[in-house]
């Protein structure tokens, strides 16, 4: 068949939502590598940290690396400025203690200085003091011994008093308070404080007391504050004693008993402690007066009672009757 015109051929086209369709609806089913990418794309990387040992932490994300962080040490430590300051500031500080121990009184200096005389015990030592606080009624020579007119240190003789037991022994009363009171479920973080503020507080009062009443009897002794400080902190040990007796029985009457026999022990204790100091020497050293030596008497009897009075006062309130 034959005709005039040209002839064209046509060819078929797929139509625009056929070519749609077959684009965005694949046979093939991408993998899940490819759909993680693929869901990533376009938005941000992923950073990819390396991990220590092959766990990955919050240091390794947010920290540099440990070069970085001995680089920067290093460079703090050789940088010149920085040292000369610090030398500067070294040196100033030790220029304003000293000046401020030089503005001190001769009296107060001396006493600061003889503060590291009351801390020099050793185990051998607290053992020994602890058990003659505790067990006193054994007979034993009292005197504190002497060398060149000064006391020895406490390591060397178990009479001489020291600062290291009532320190201790006052910190662990304010632990085991708080563990007396945590039992009885009236425990709060700020009874700590409280009781810690009430100790010191109370030795201040204790002191004052004993000071004054030393000045109205116009009593000269051996005894000096530092070493009456020392004599009123071993009543701790005592307090810690009766609340641990009432922790173990849970028992007022166990706590009663162990109260009474802490006030007659620390009392024959600091008896047989202070006699020596605060009597008078019939030896000759001290003039022997009738009227001074009853004076002493009756304040040697004040310094002993008020212990176990402090140690009533200062438990009774955790003990629940």
């Amino acid at each position: 068949m034959s005709s005039d015109g040209p002839i064209y051929r046509t060819k078929n086209y797929p139509h625009p939502q056929q070519q749609q369709s077959s684009q965005f609806y694949q046979p093939t089913t991408p993998s899940p590598q490819s759909q993680a990418s693929n869901a990533h794309e376009g938005d941000y990387t992923v950073p990819n940290p390396q991990s220590h040992n092959g766990f990955f932490s919050p240091q390794t994300a947010f920290y540099g690396s440990s070069n970085q962080a001995t680089s920067s040490i290093e460079f703090l430590s050789n940088n010149p400025f920085l040292n000369v300051g610090f030398n500067v500031v070294e040196q100033g500080m030790k220029d304003m203690t000293d000046k401020t121990i030089n503005m001190l009184p001769n009296q107060m200096k001396k006493s600061l200085s003889s503060i590291k005389y009351y801390f020099a015990v050793d185990q051998t030592y607290v053992i020994k003091k602890l058990c003659l606080i505790l067990f006193p009624f054994r007979p034993r020579n009292w005197s504190i011994g002497y060398n060149a007119d000064e006391p020895v240190p406490p390591r060397v003789d178990t009479n001489a008093p020291d600062y290291y037991i009532p320190l201790m022994s006052a910190i662990t009363y304010v632990l085991v308070a708080g563990l007396v009171l945590g039992i009885q479920n009236r425990f709060t973080p700020e009874q700590l404080g409280m009781h810690a503020t009430s100790v010191l507080i109370w030795n201040i009062i204790e002191i004052l007391i004993l000071s004054i009443t030393f000045y109205i009897f116009n009593i000269q002794s051996k005894l000096r504050i530092l070493d009456l400080i020392a004599y009123c902190g071993y009543k701790y040990v005592g307090m810690i004693t009766a609340l641990s007796s009432y922790l173990i029985t849970d028992s007022l009457f166990i706590y009663r008993l162990a109260l009474l026999y802490i006030s007659i022990s620390l009392s024959y204790f600091l008896v047989k402690c202070l006699r020596l100091q605060i009597l008078p020497d019939i030896g000759g050293s001290q003039p022997y007066n009738t009227n001074g030596n009853t004076r002493r008497i009756y304040l040697l009897l004040f310094v002993v009672l008020l212990q176990p009075l402090f140690i009533w006062y200062l438990t009774q309130h955790l003990i629940i009757p």
